[in-house]
């Protein structure tokens, strides 16, 4: 009797052994096929024309802004976040825009770029001026990319401002685009 209670609980080990391999290759085969299966050919190719048209110099505002996809299969790819109100702190953004696209009164004008986004260790991305004179006419492709800053509400995402000379006088200052975006808190 003990030794038939002996092997009725090695082979009740075994079983329930058994039960828990099968049971785990079978979960890790679903798993696996679920993580391949939303990812085709076509979502890819979609994925990339939309990072390609972020890149183009066509533009249909007058800029346009792109943000980096930050995980997943499509990491690193460009979609147009343009119409955003919030960012994730830390979220890349590249932004390029043609400042002839505006309505610009002086000619030739002069022209201070600003942006809260950072591009390294958390120092202010841009704040520079144009030295040379622009006339309104010329295509004047400027492309800037930095990350959403960690604090704070709200950021300058970008701020154009034209000047009639390069004294730069705070008076004489036409701002064309004026850009403010919210950083999205969890």
């Amino acid at each position: 009797m003990n030794i038939s209670r002996k092997y009725i609980i090695i082979f009740g080990t075994l079983i329930l052994l058994l039960v828990i391999v099968i049971g785990e290759i079978t979960y890790y085969k679903e798993n696996k096929q679920k993580s391949d299966q939303p990812v085709t050919n076509e979502m890819m190719e979609t994925a990339k024309s939309a990072s390609k048209s972020c890149l183009s110099n066509e533009l249909e505002n007058g800029y346009r802004v792109c943000c980096t996809i930050e995980g997943g299969i499509k990491k690193g790819l460009l979609y147009d976040c343009s119409s955003q109100e919030y960012f994730e702190s830390e979220q890349n953004i590249y932004i390029v825009f043609d400042a002839s696209r505006f309505d610009i009164s002086y000619d030739p004008y002069f022209l201070h770029i600003y942006s809260d986004l950072n591009y390294e260790e958390d120092k202010p991305m841009m704040d520079s001026y144009v030295q040379d004179a622009l006339n309104r006419e010329e295509i004047f492709l400027m492309k800037i990319s930095g990350t959403v800053p960690k604090d704070g509400e709200s950021f300058v995402l970008l701020k154009l401002s034209t000047y009639p000379d390069d004294a730069f006088n705070e008076k004489d200052e036409q701002v064309i685009l004026y850009r403010e975006a919210k950083i999205f808190k969890e």
